[in-house]
């Protein structure tokens, strides 16, 4: 593995020859669908708050990026409950609550993916990176519904490129999921970015297929890991000038 926890974090810059923006889906386009959480936990009365639940999967995530470089929980679907039993308790759920919580969410999940809203934030970005030409695409451990959630959100249009694990057969971190996105795209991996949201998956498995990894980070709690950091993903806009332009052109 390449990472190096030793190092302080780098400063905000990209390779000049960028030429595709790749996105995991989770925690970075679509986001859990709060509302719904905390209406459900409260029919079985359970007060949390969406800051809360907010907190949660911040920390949470920053938690599984350690347990995945551990490689305590070596797929995606072997996080879903341990990740959704420390959001519920960090939100406030008491711990013994946590499992029976965490199986309501799952059934959700699996019903009707719970990772189902875009900010307005995500929108924005989207959008004008596509209009400063960009080639867009998605790269997730997903279960096969990546591109009807991505239908559902109203993001399709978007995205060239949209990597499904299921449908491949190959999840993050192993690099080939990432090479098949790039040669879609029809392009080198130096020419690319990958944002997500859990370091060992997302930037160490953008890294080992020669791609630019890029940590979405929204309480920059991940100090110790050595790679760029945003806090939202508006944060990439004035990294990425229209193509054609130089930084000095890059609209605040």
């Amino acid at each position: 593995m390449s990472s190096d926890l030793s190092r302080a974090p780098e400063a905000p810059s990209l390779p000049p020859d960028i030429q595709a923006v790749f996105f995991d889906a989770g925690n970075t386009l679509t986001y859990l669908d709060s509302d719904w959480i905390v209406q459900r936990l409260r029919a079985d009365g359970w007060e949390i708050d969406e800051a809360g639940l907010f907190y949660g999967q911040c920390v949470a995530a920053y938690e599984a990026s350690r347990l995945a470089l551990l490689k305590k929980y070596p797929t995606d679907s072997d996080r879903h409950v341990p990740y959704f039993m420390r959001v519920l308790e960090l939100a406030g759920i008491p711990k013994d609550f946590t499992a029976e919580g965490a199986k309501i969410l799952l059934e959700e999940h699996k019903s009707r993916i719970l990772w189902r809203v875009v900010t307005d934030d995500v929108r924005k970005t989207i959008h004008e990176l596509s209009r400063r030409n960009y080639t867009l695409g998605v790269i997730s451990n997903t279960d096969g519904r990546l591109k009807a959630l991505l239908d559902a959100s109203g993001l399709t249009e978007y995205f060239r490129v949209i990597v499904d694990s299921r449908v491949e057969g190959v999840e993050k971190p192993d690099p080939e999921i990432f090479r098949r996105a790039v040669k879609a795209a029809e392009l080198e991996p130096r020419q690319c970015v990958y944002v997500g949201d859990i370091f060992a998956v997302d930037v160490d498995g953008a890294r080992n297929a020669g791609l630019t990894g890029v940590l979405i980070d929204p309480l920059l709690l991940h100090d110790e890991f050595h790679c760029m950091r945003i806090a939202k993903l508006a944060d990439l806009l004035p990294l990425l000038p229209p193509l054609g332009s130089s930084p000095e052109q890059v609209p605040v």
